[in-house]
């Protein structure tokens, strides 16, 4: 955090992605869309995180208001949000029911949902396609497990959602479309923070192979191995199903474990 002082006043501003608040990750995020210049992004950043009156606000200086604005210019950059700030949501046409998201760095979630909401996070970039968004929120938010104040005690996982399955994916997505964009966005800016932290954490499982142009392709020959060479359902499912990153540990393994055997038997020409 950057310590500001303005006449008597002290306030904290953000330095990094995961220093920000809910609420100001939800107001950067509704400022996204609007058609603004960059100055204007920031200035407008930098009034709602000091939460000062205007008559003070008007006594900063030029060069003052400058360099604090040059302090949120990580907002600009890499996404680096590994903070899950949006905790839950609750679905606008059911206002009753609550969906509940992963926690920090999305530990709690499965290998599975991770990889199908990577394929709508790509499908939405590609197209801006508002269903892939919905569709991507929907698949890591969703309901707690029926009496989990009873079963946490019980249970190692400590996700209280419940399991993900596909046949109640478009029900979820319809619910959660009207929700507000700038939730939506703030969700999705969590998940490509984490996303980003991957290659760093695992690198052999992101790096290229041989012949291999979407460092992704190579990610079902892993799978396989991880399942004991086994293509059943029920061994596939529990690779999917197994931690998000157990799973990128065993990938790791048999990366290297692959690259390995290409150092020492490599391919002739």
């Amino acid at each position: 955090m950057n310590e500001v002082k303005i006449g008597r006043l002290t306030r904290s501003l953000p330095g990094q992605w995961d220093e920000l608040s809910a609420e100001q990750l939800r107001y950067a995020c509704s400022l996204f869309s609007l058609p603004i210049t960059t100055t204007q992004f920031k200035l407008s950043l930098l009034f709602n995180f000091l939460k000062i009156k205007v008559r003070l606000w008007n006594t900063i200086s030029g060069d003052d208001a400058y360099f604090m604005c040059e302090t949120l210019n990580f907002i600009l950059d890499e996404v680096k949000l590994t903070k899950a700030l949006v905790k839950s949501i609750r679905s606008p046409r059911f206002p009753w029911v609550r969906y509940y998201g992963p926690s920090d760095g999305m530990a709690d979630c499965s290998f599975g949902e991770f990889t199908k909401a990577q394929v709508r996070y790509e499908q939405y970039g590609k197209t801006s396609d508002p269903a892939a968004l919905d569709e991507m929120v929907a698949i890591l938010f969703r309901r707690k497990k029926p009496f989990w104040f009873i079963q946490r005690h019980f249970l190692e996982s400590p996700d209280p959602r419940m399991r993900f399955v596909d046949r109640t994916l478009a029900k979820r997505a319809k619910a959660i479309s009207p929700l507000d964009p700038a939730i939506k966005k703030a969700i999705m800016l969590f998940f490509s923070g984490v996303q980003s932290t991957l290659p760093a954490r695992f690198p052999h499982v992101y790096k290229e192979k041989p012949g291999k142009k979407d460092e992704n392709s190579g990610w079902s020959t892993l799978i396989i191995s991880l399942a004991d060479g086994k293509t059943d359902d029920q061994s596939l499912d529990r690779v999917m199903n197994s931690n998000l990153y157990n799973v990128f540990l065993g990938l790791e393994q048999k990366s290297i474990e692959y690259f390995d055997f290409l150092k020492k038997y490599p391919q002739n020409d």
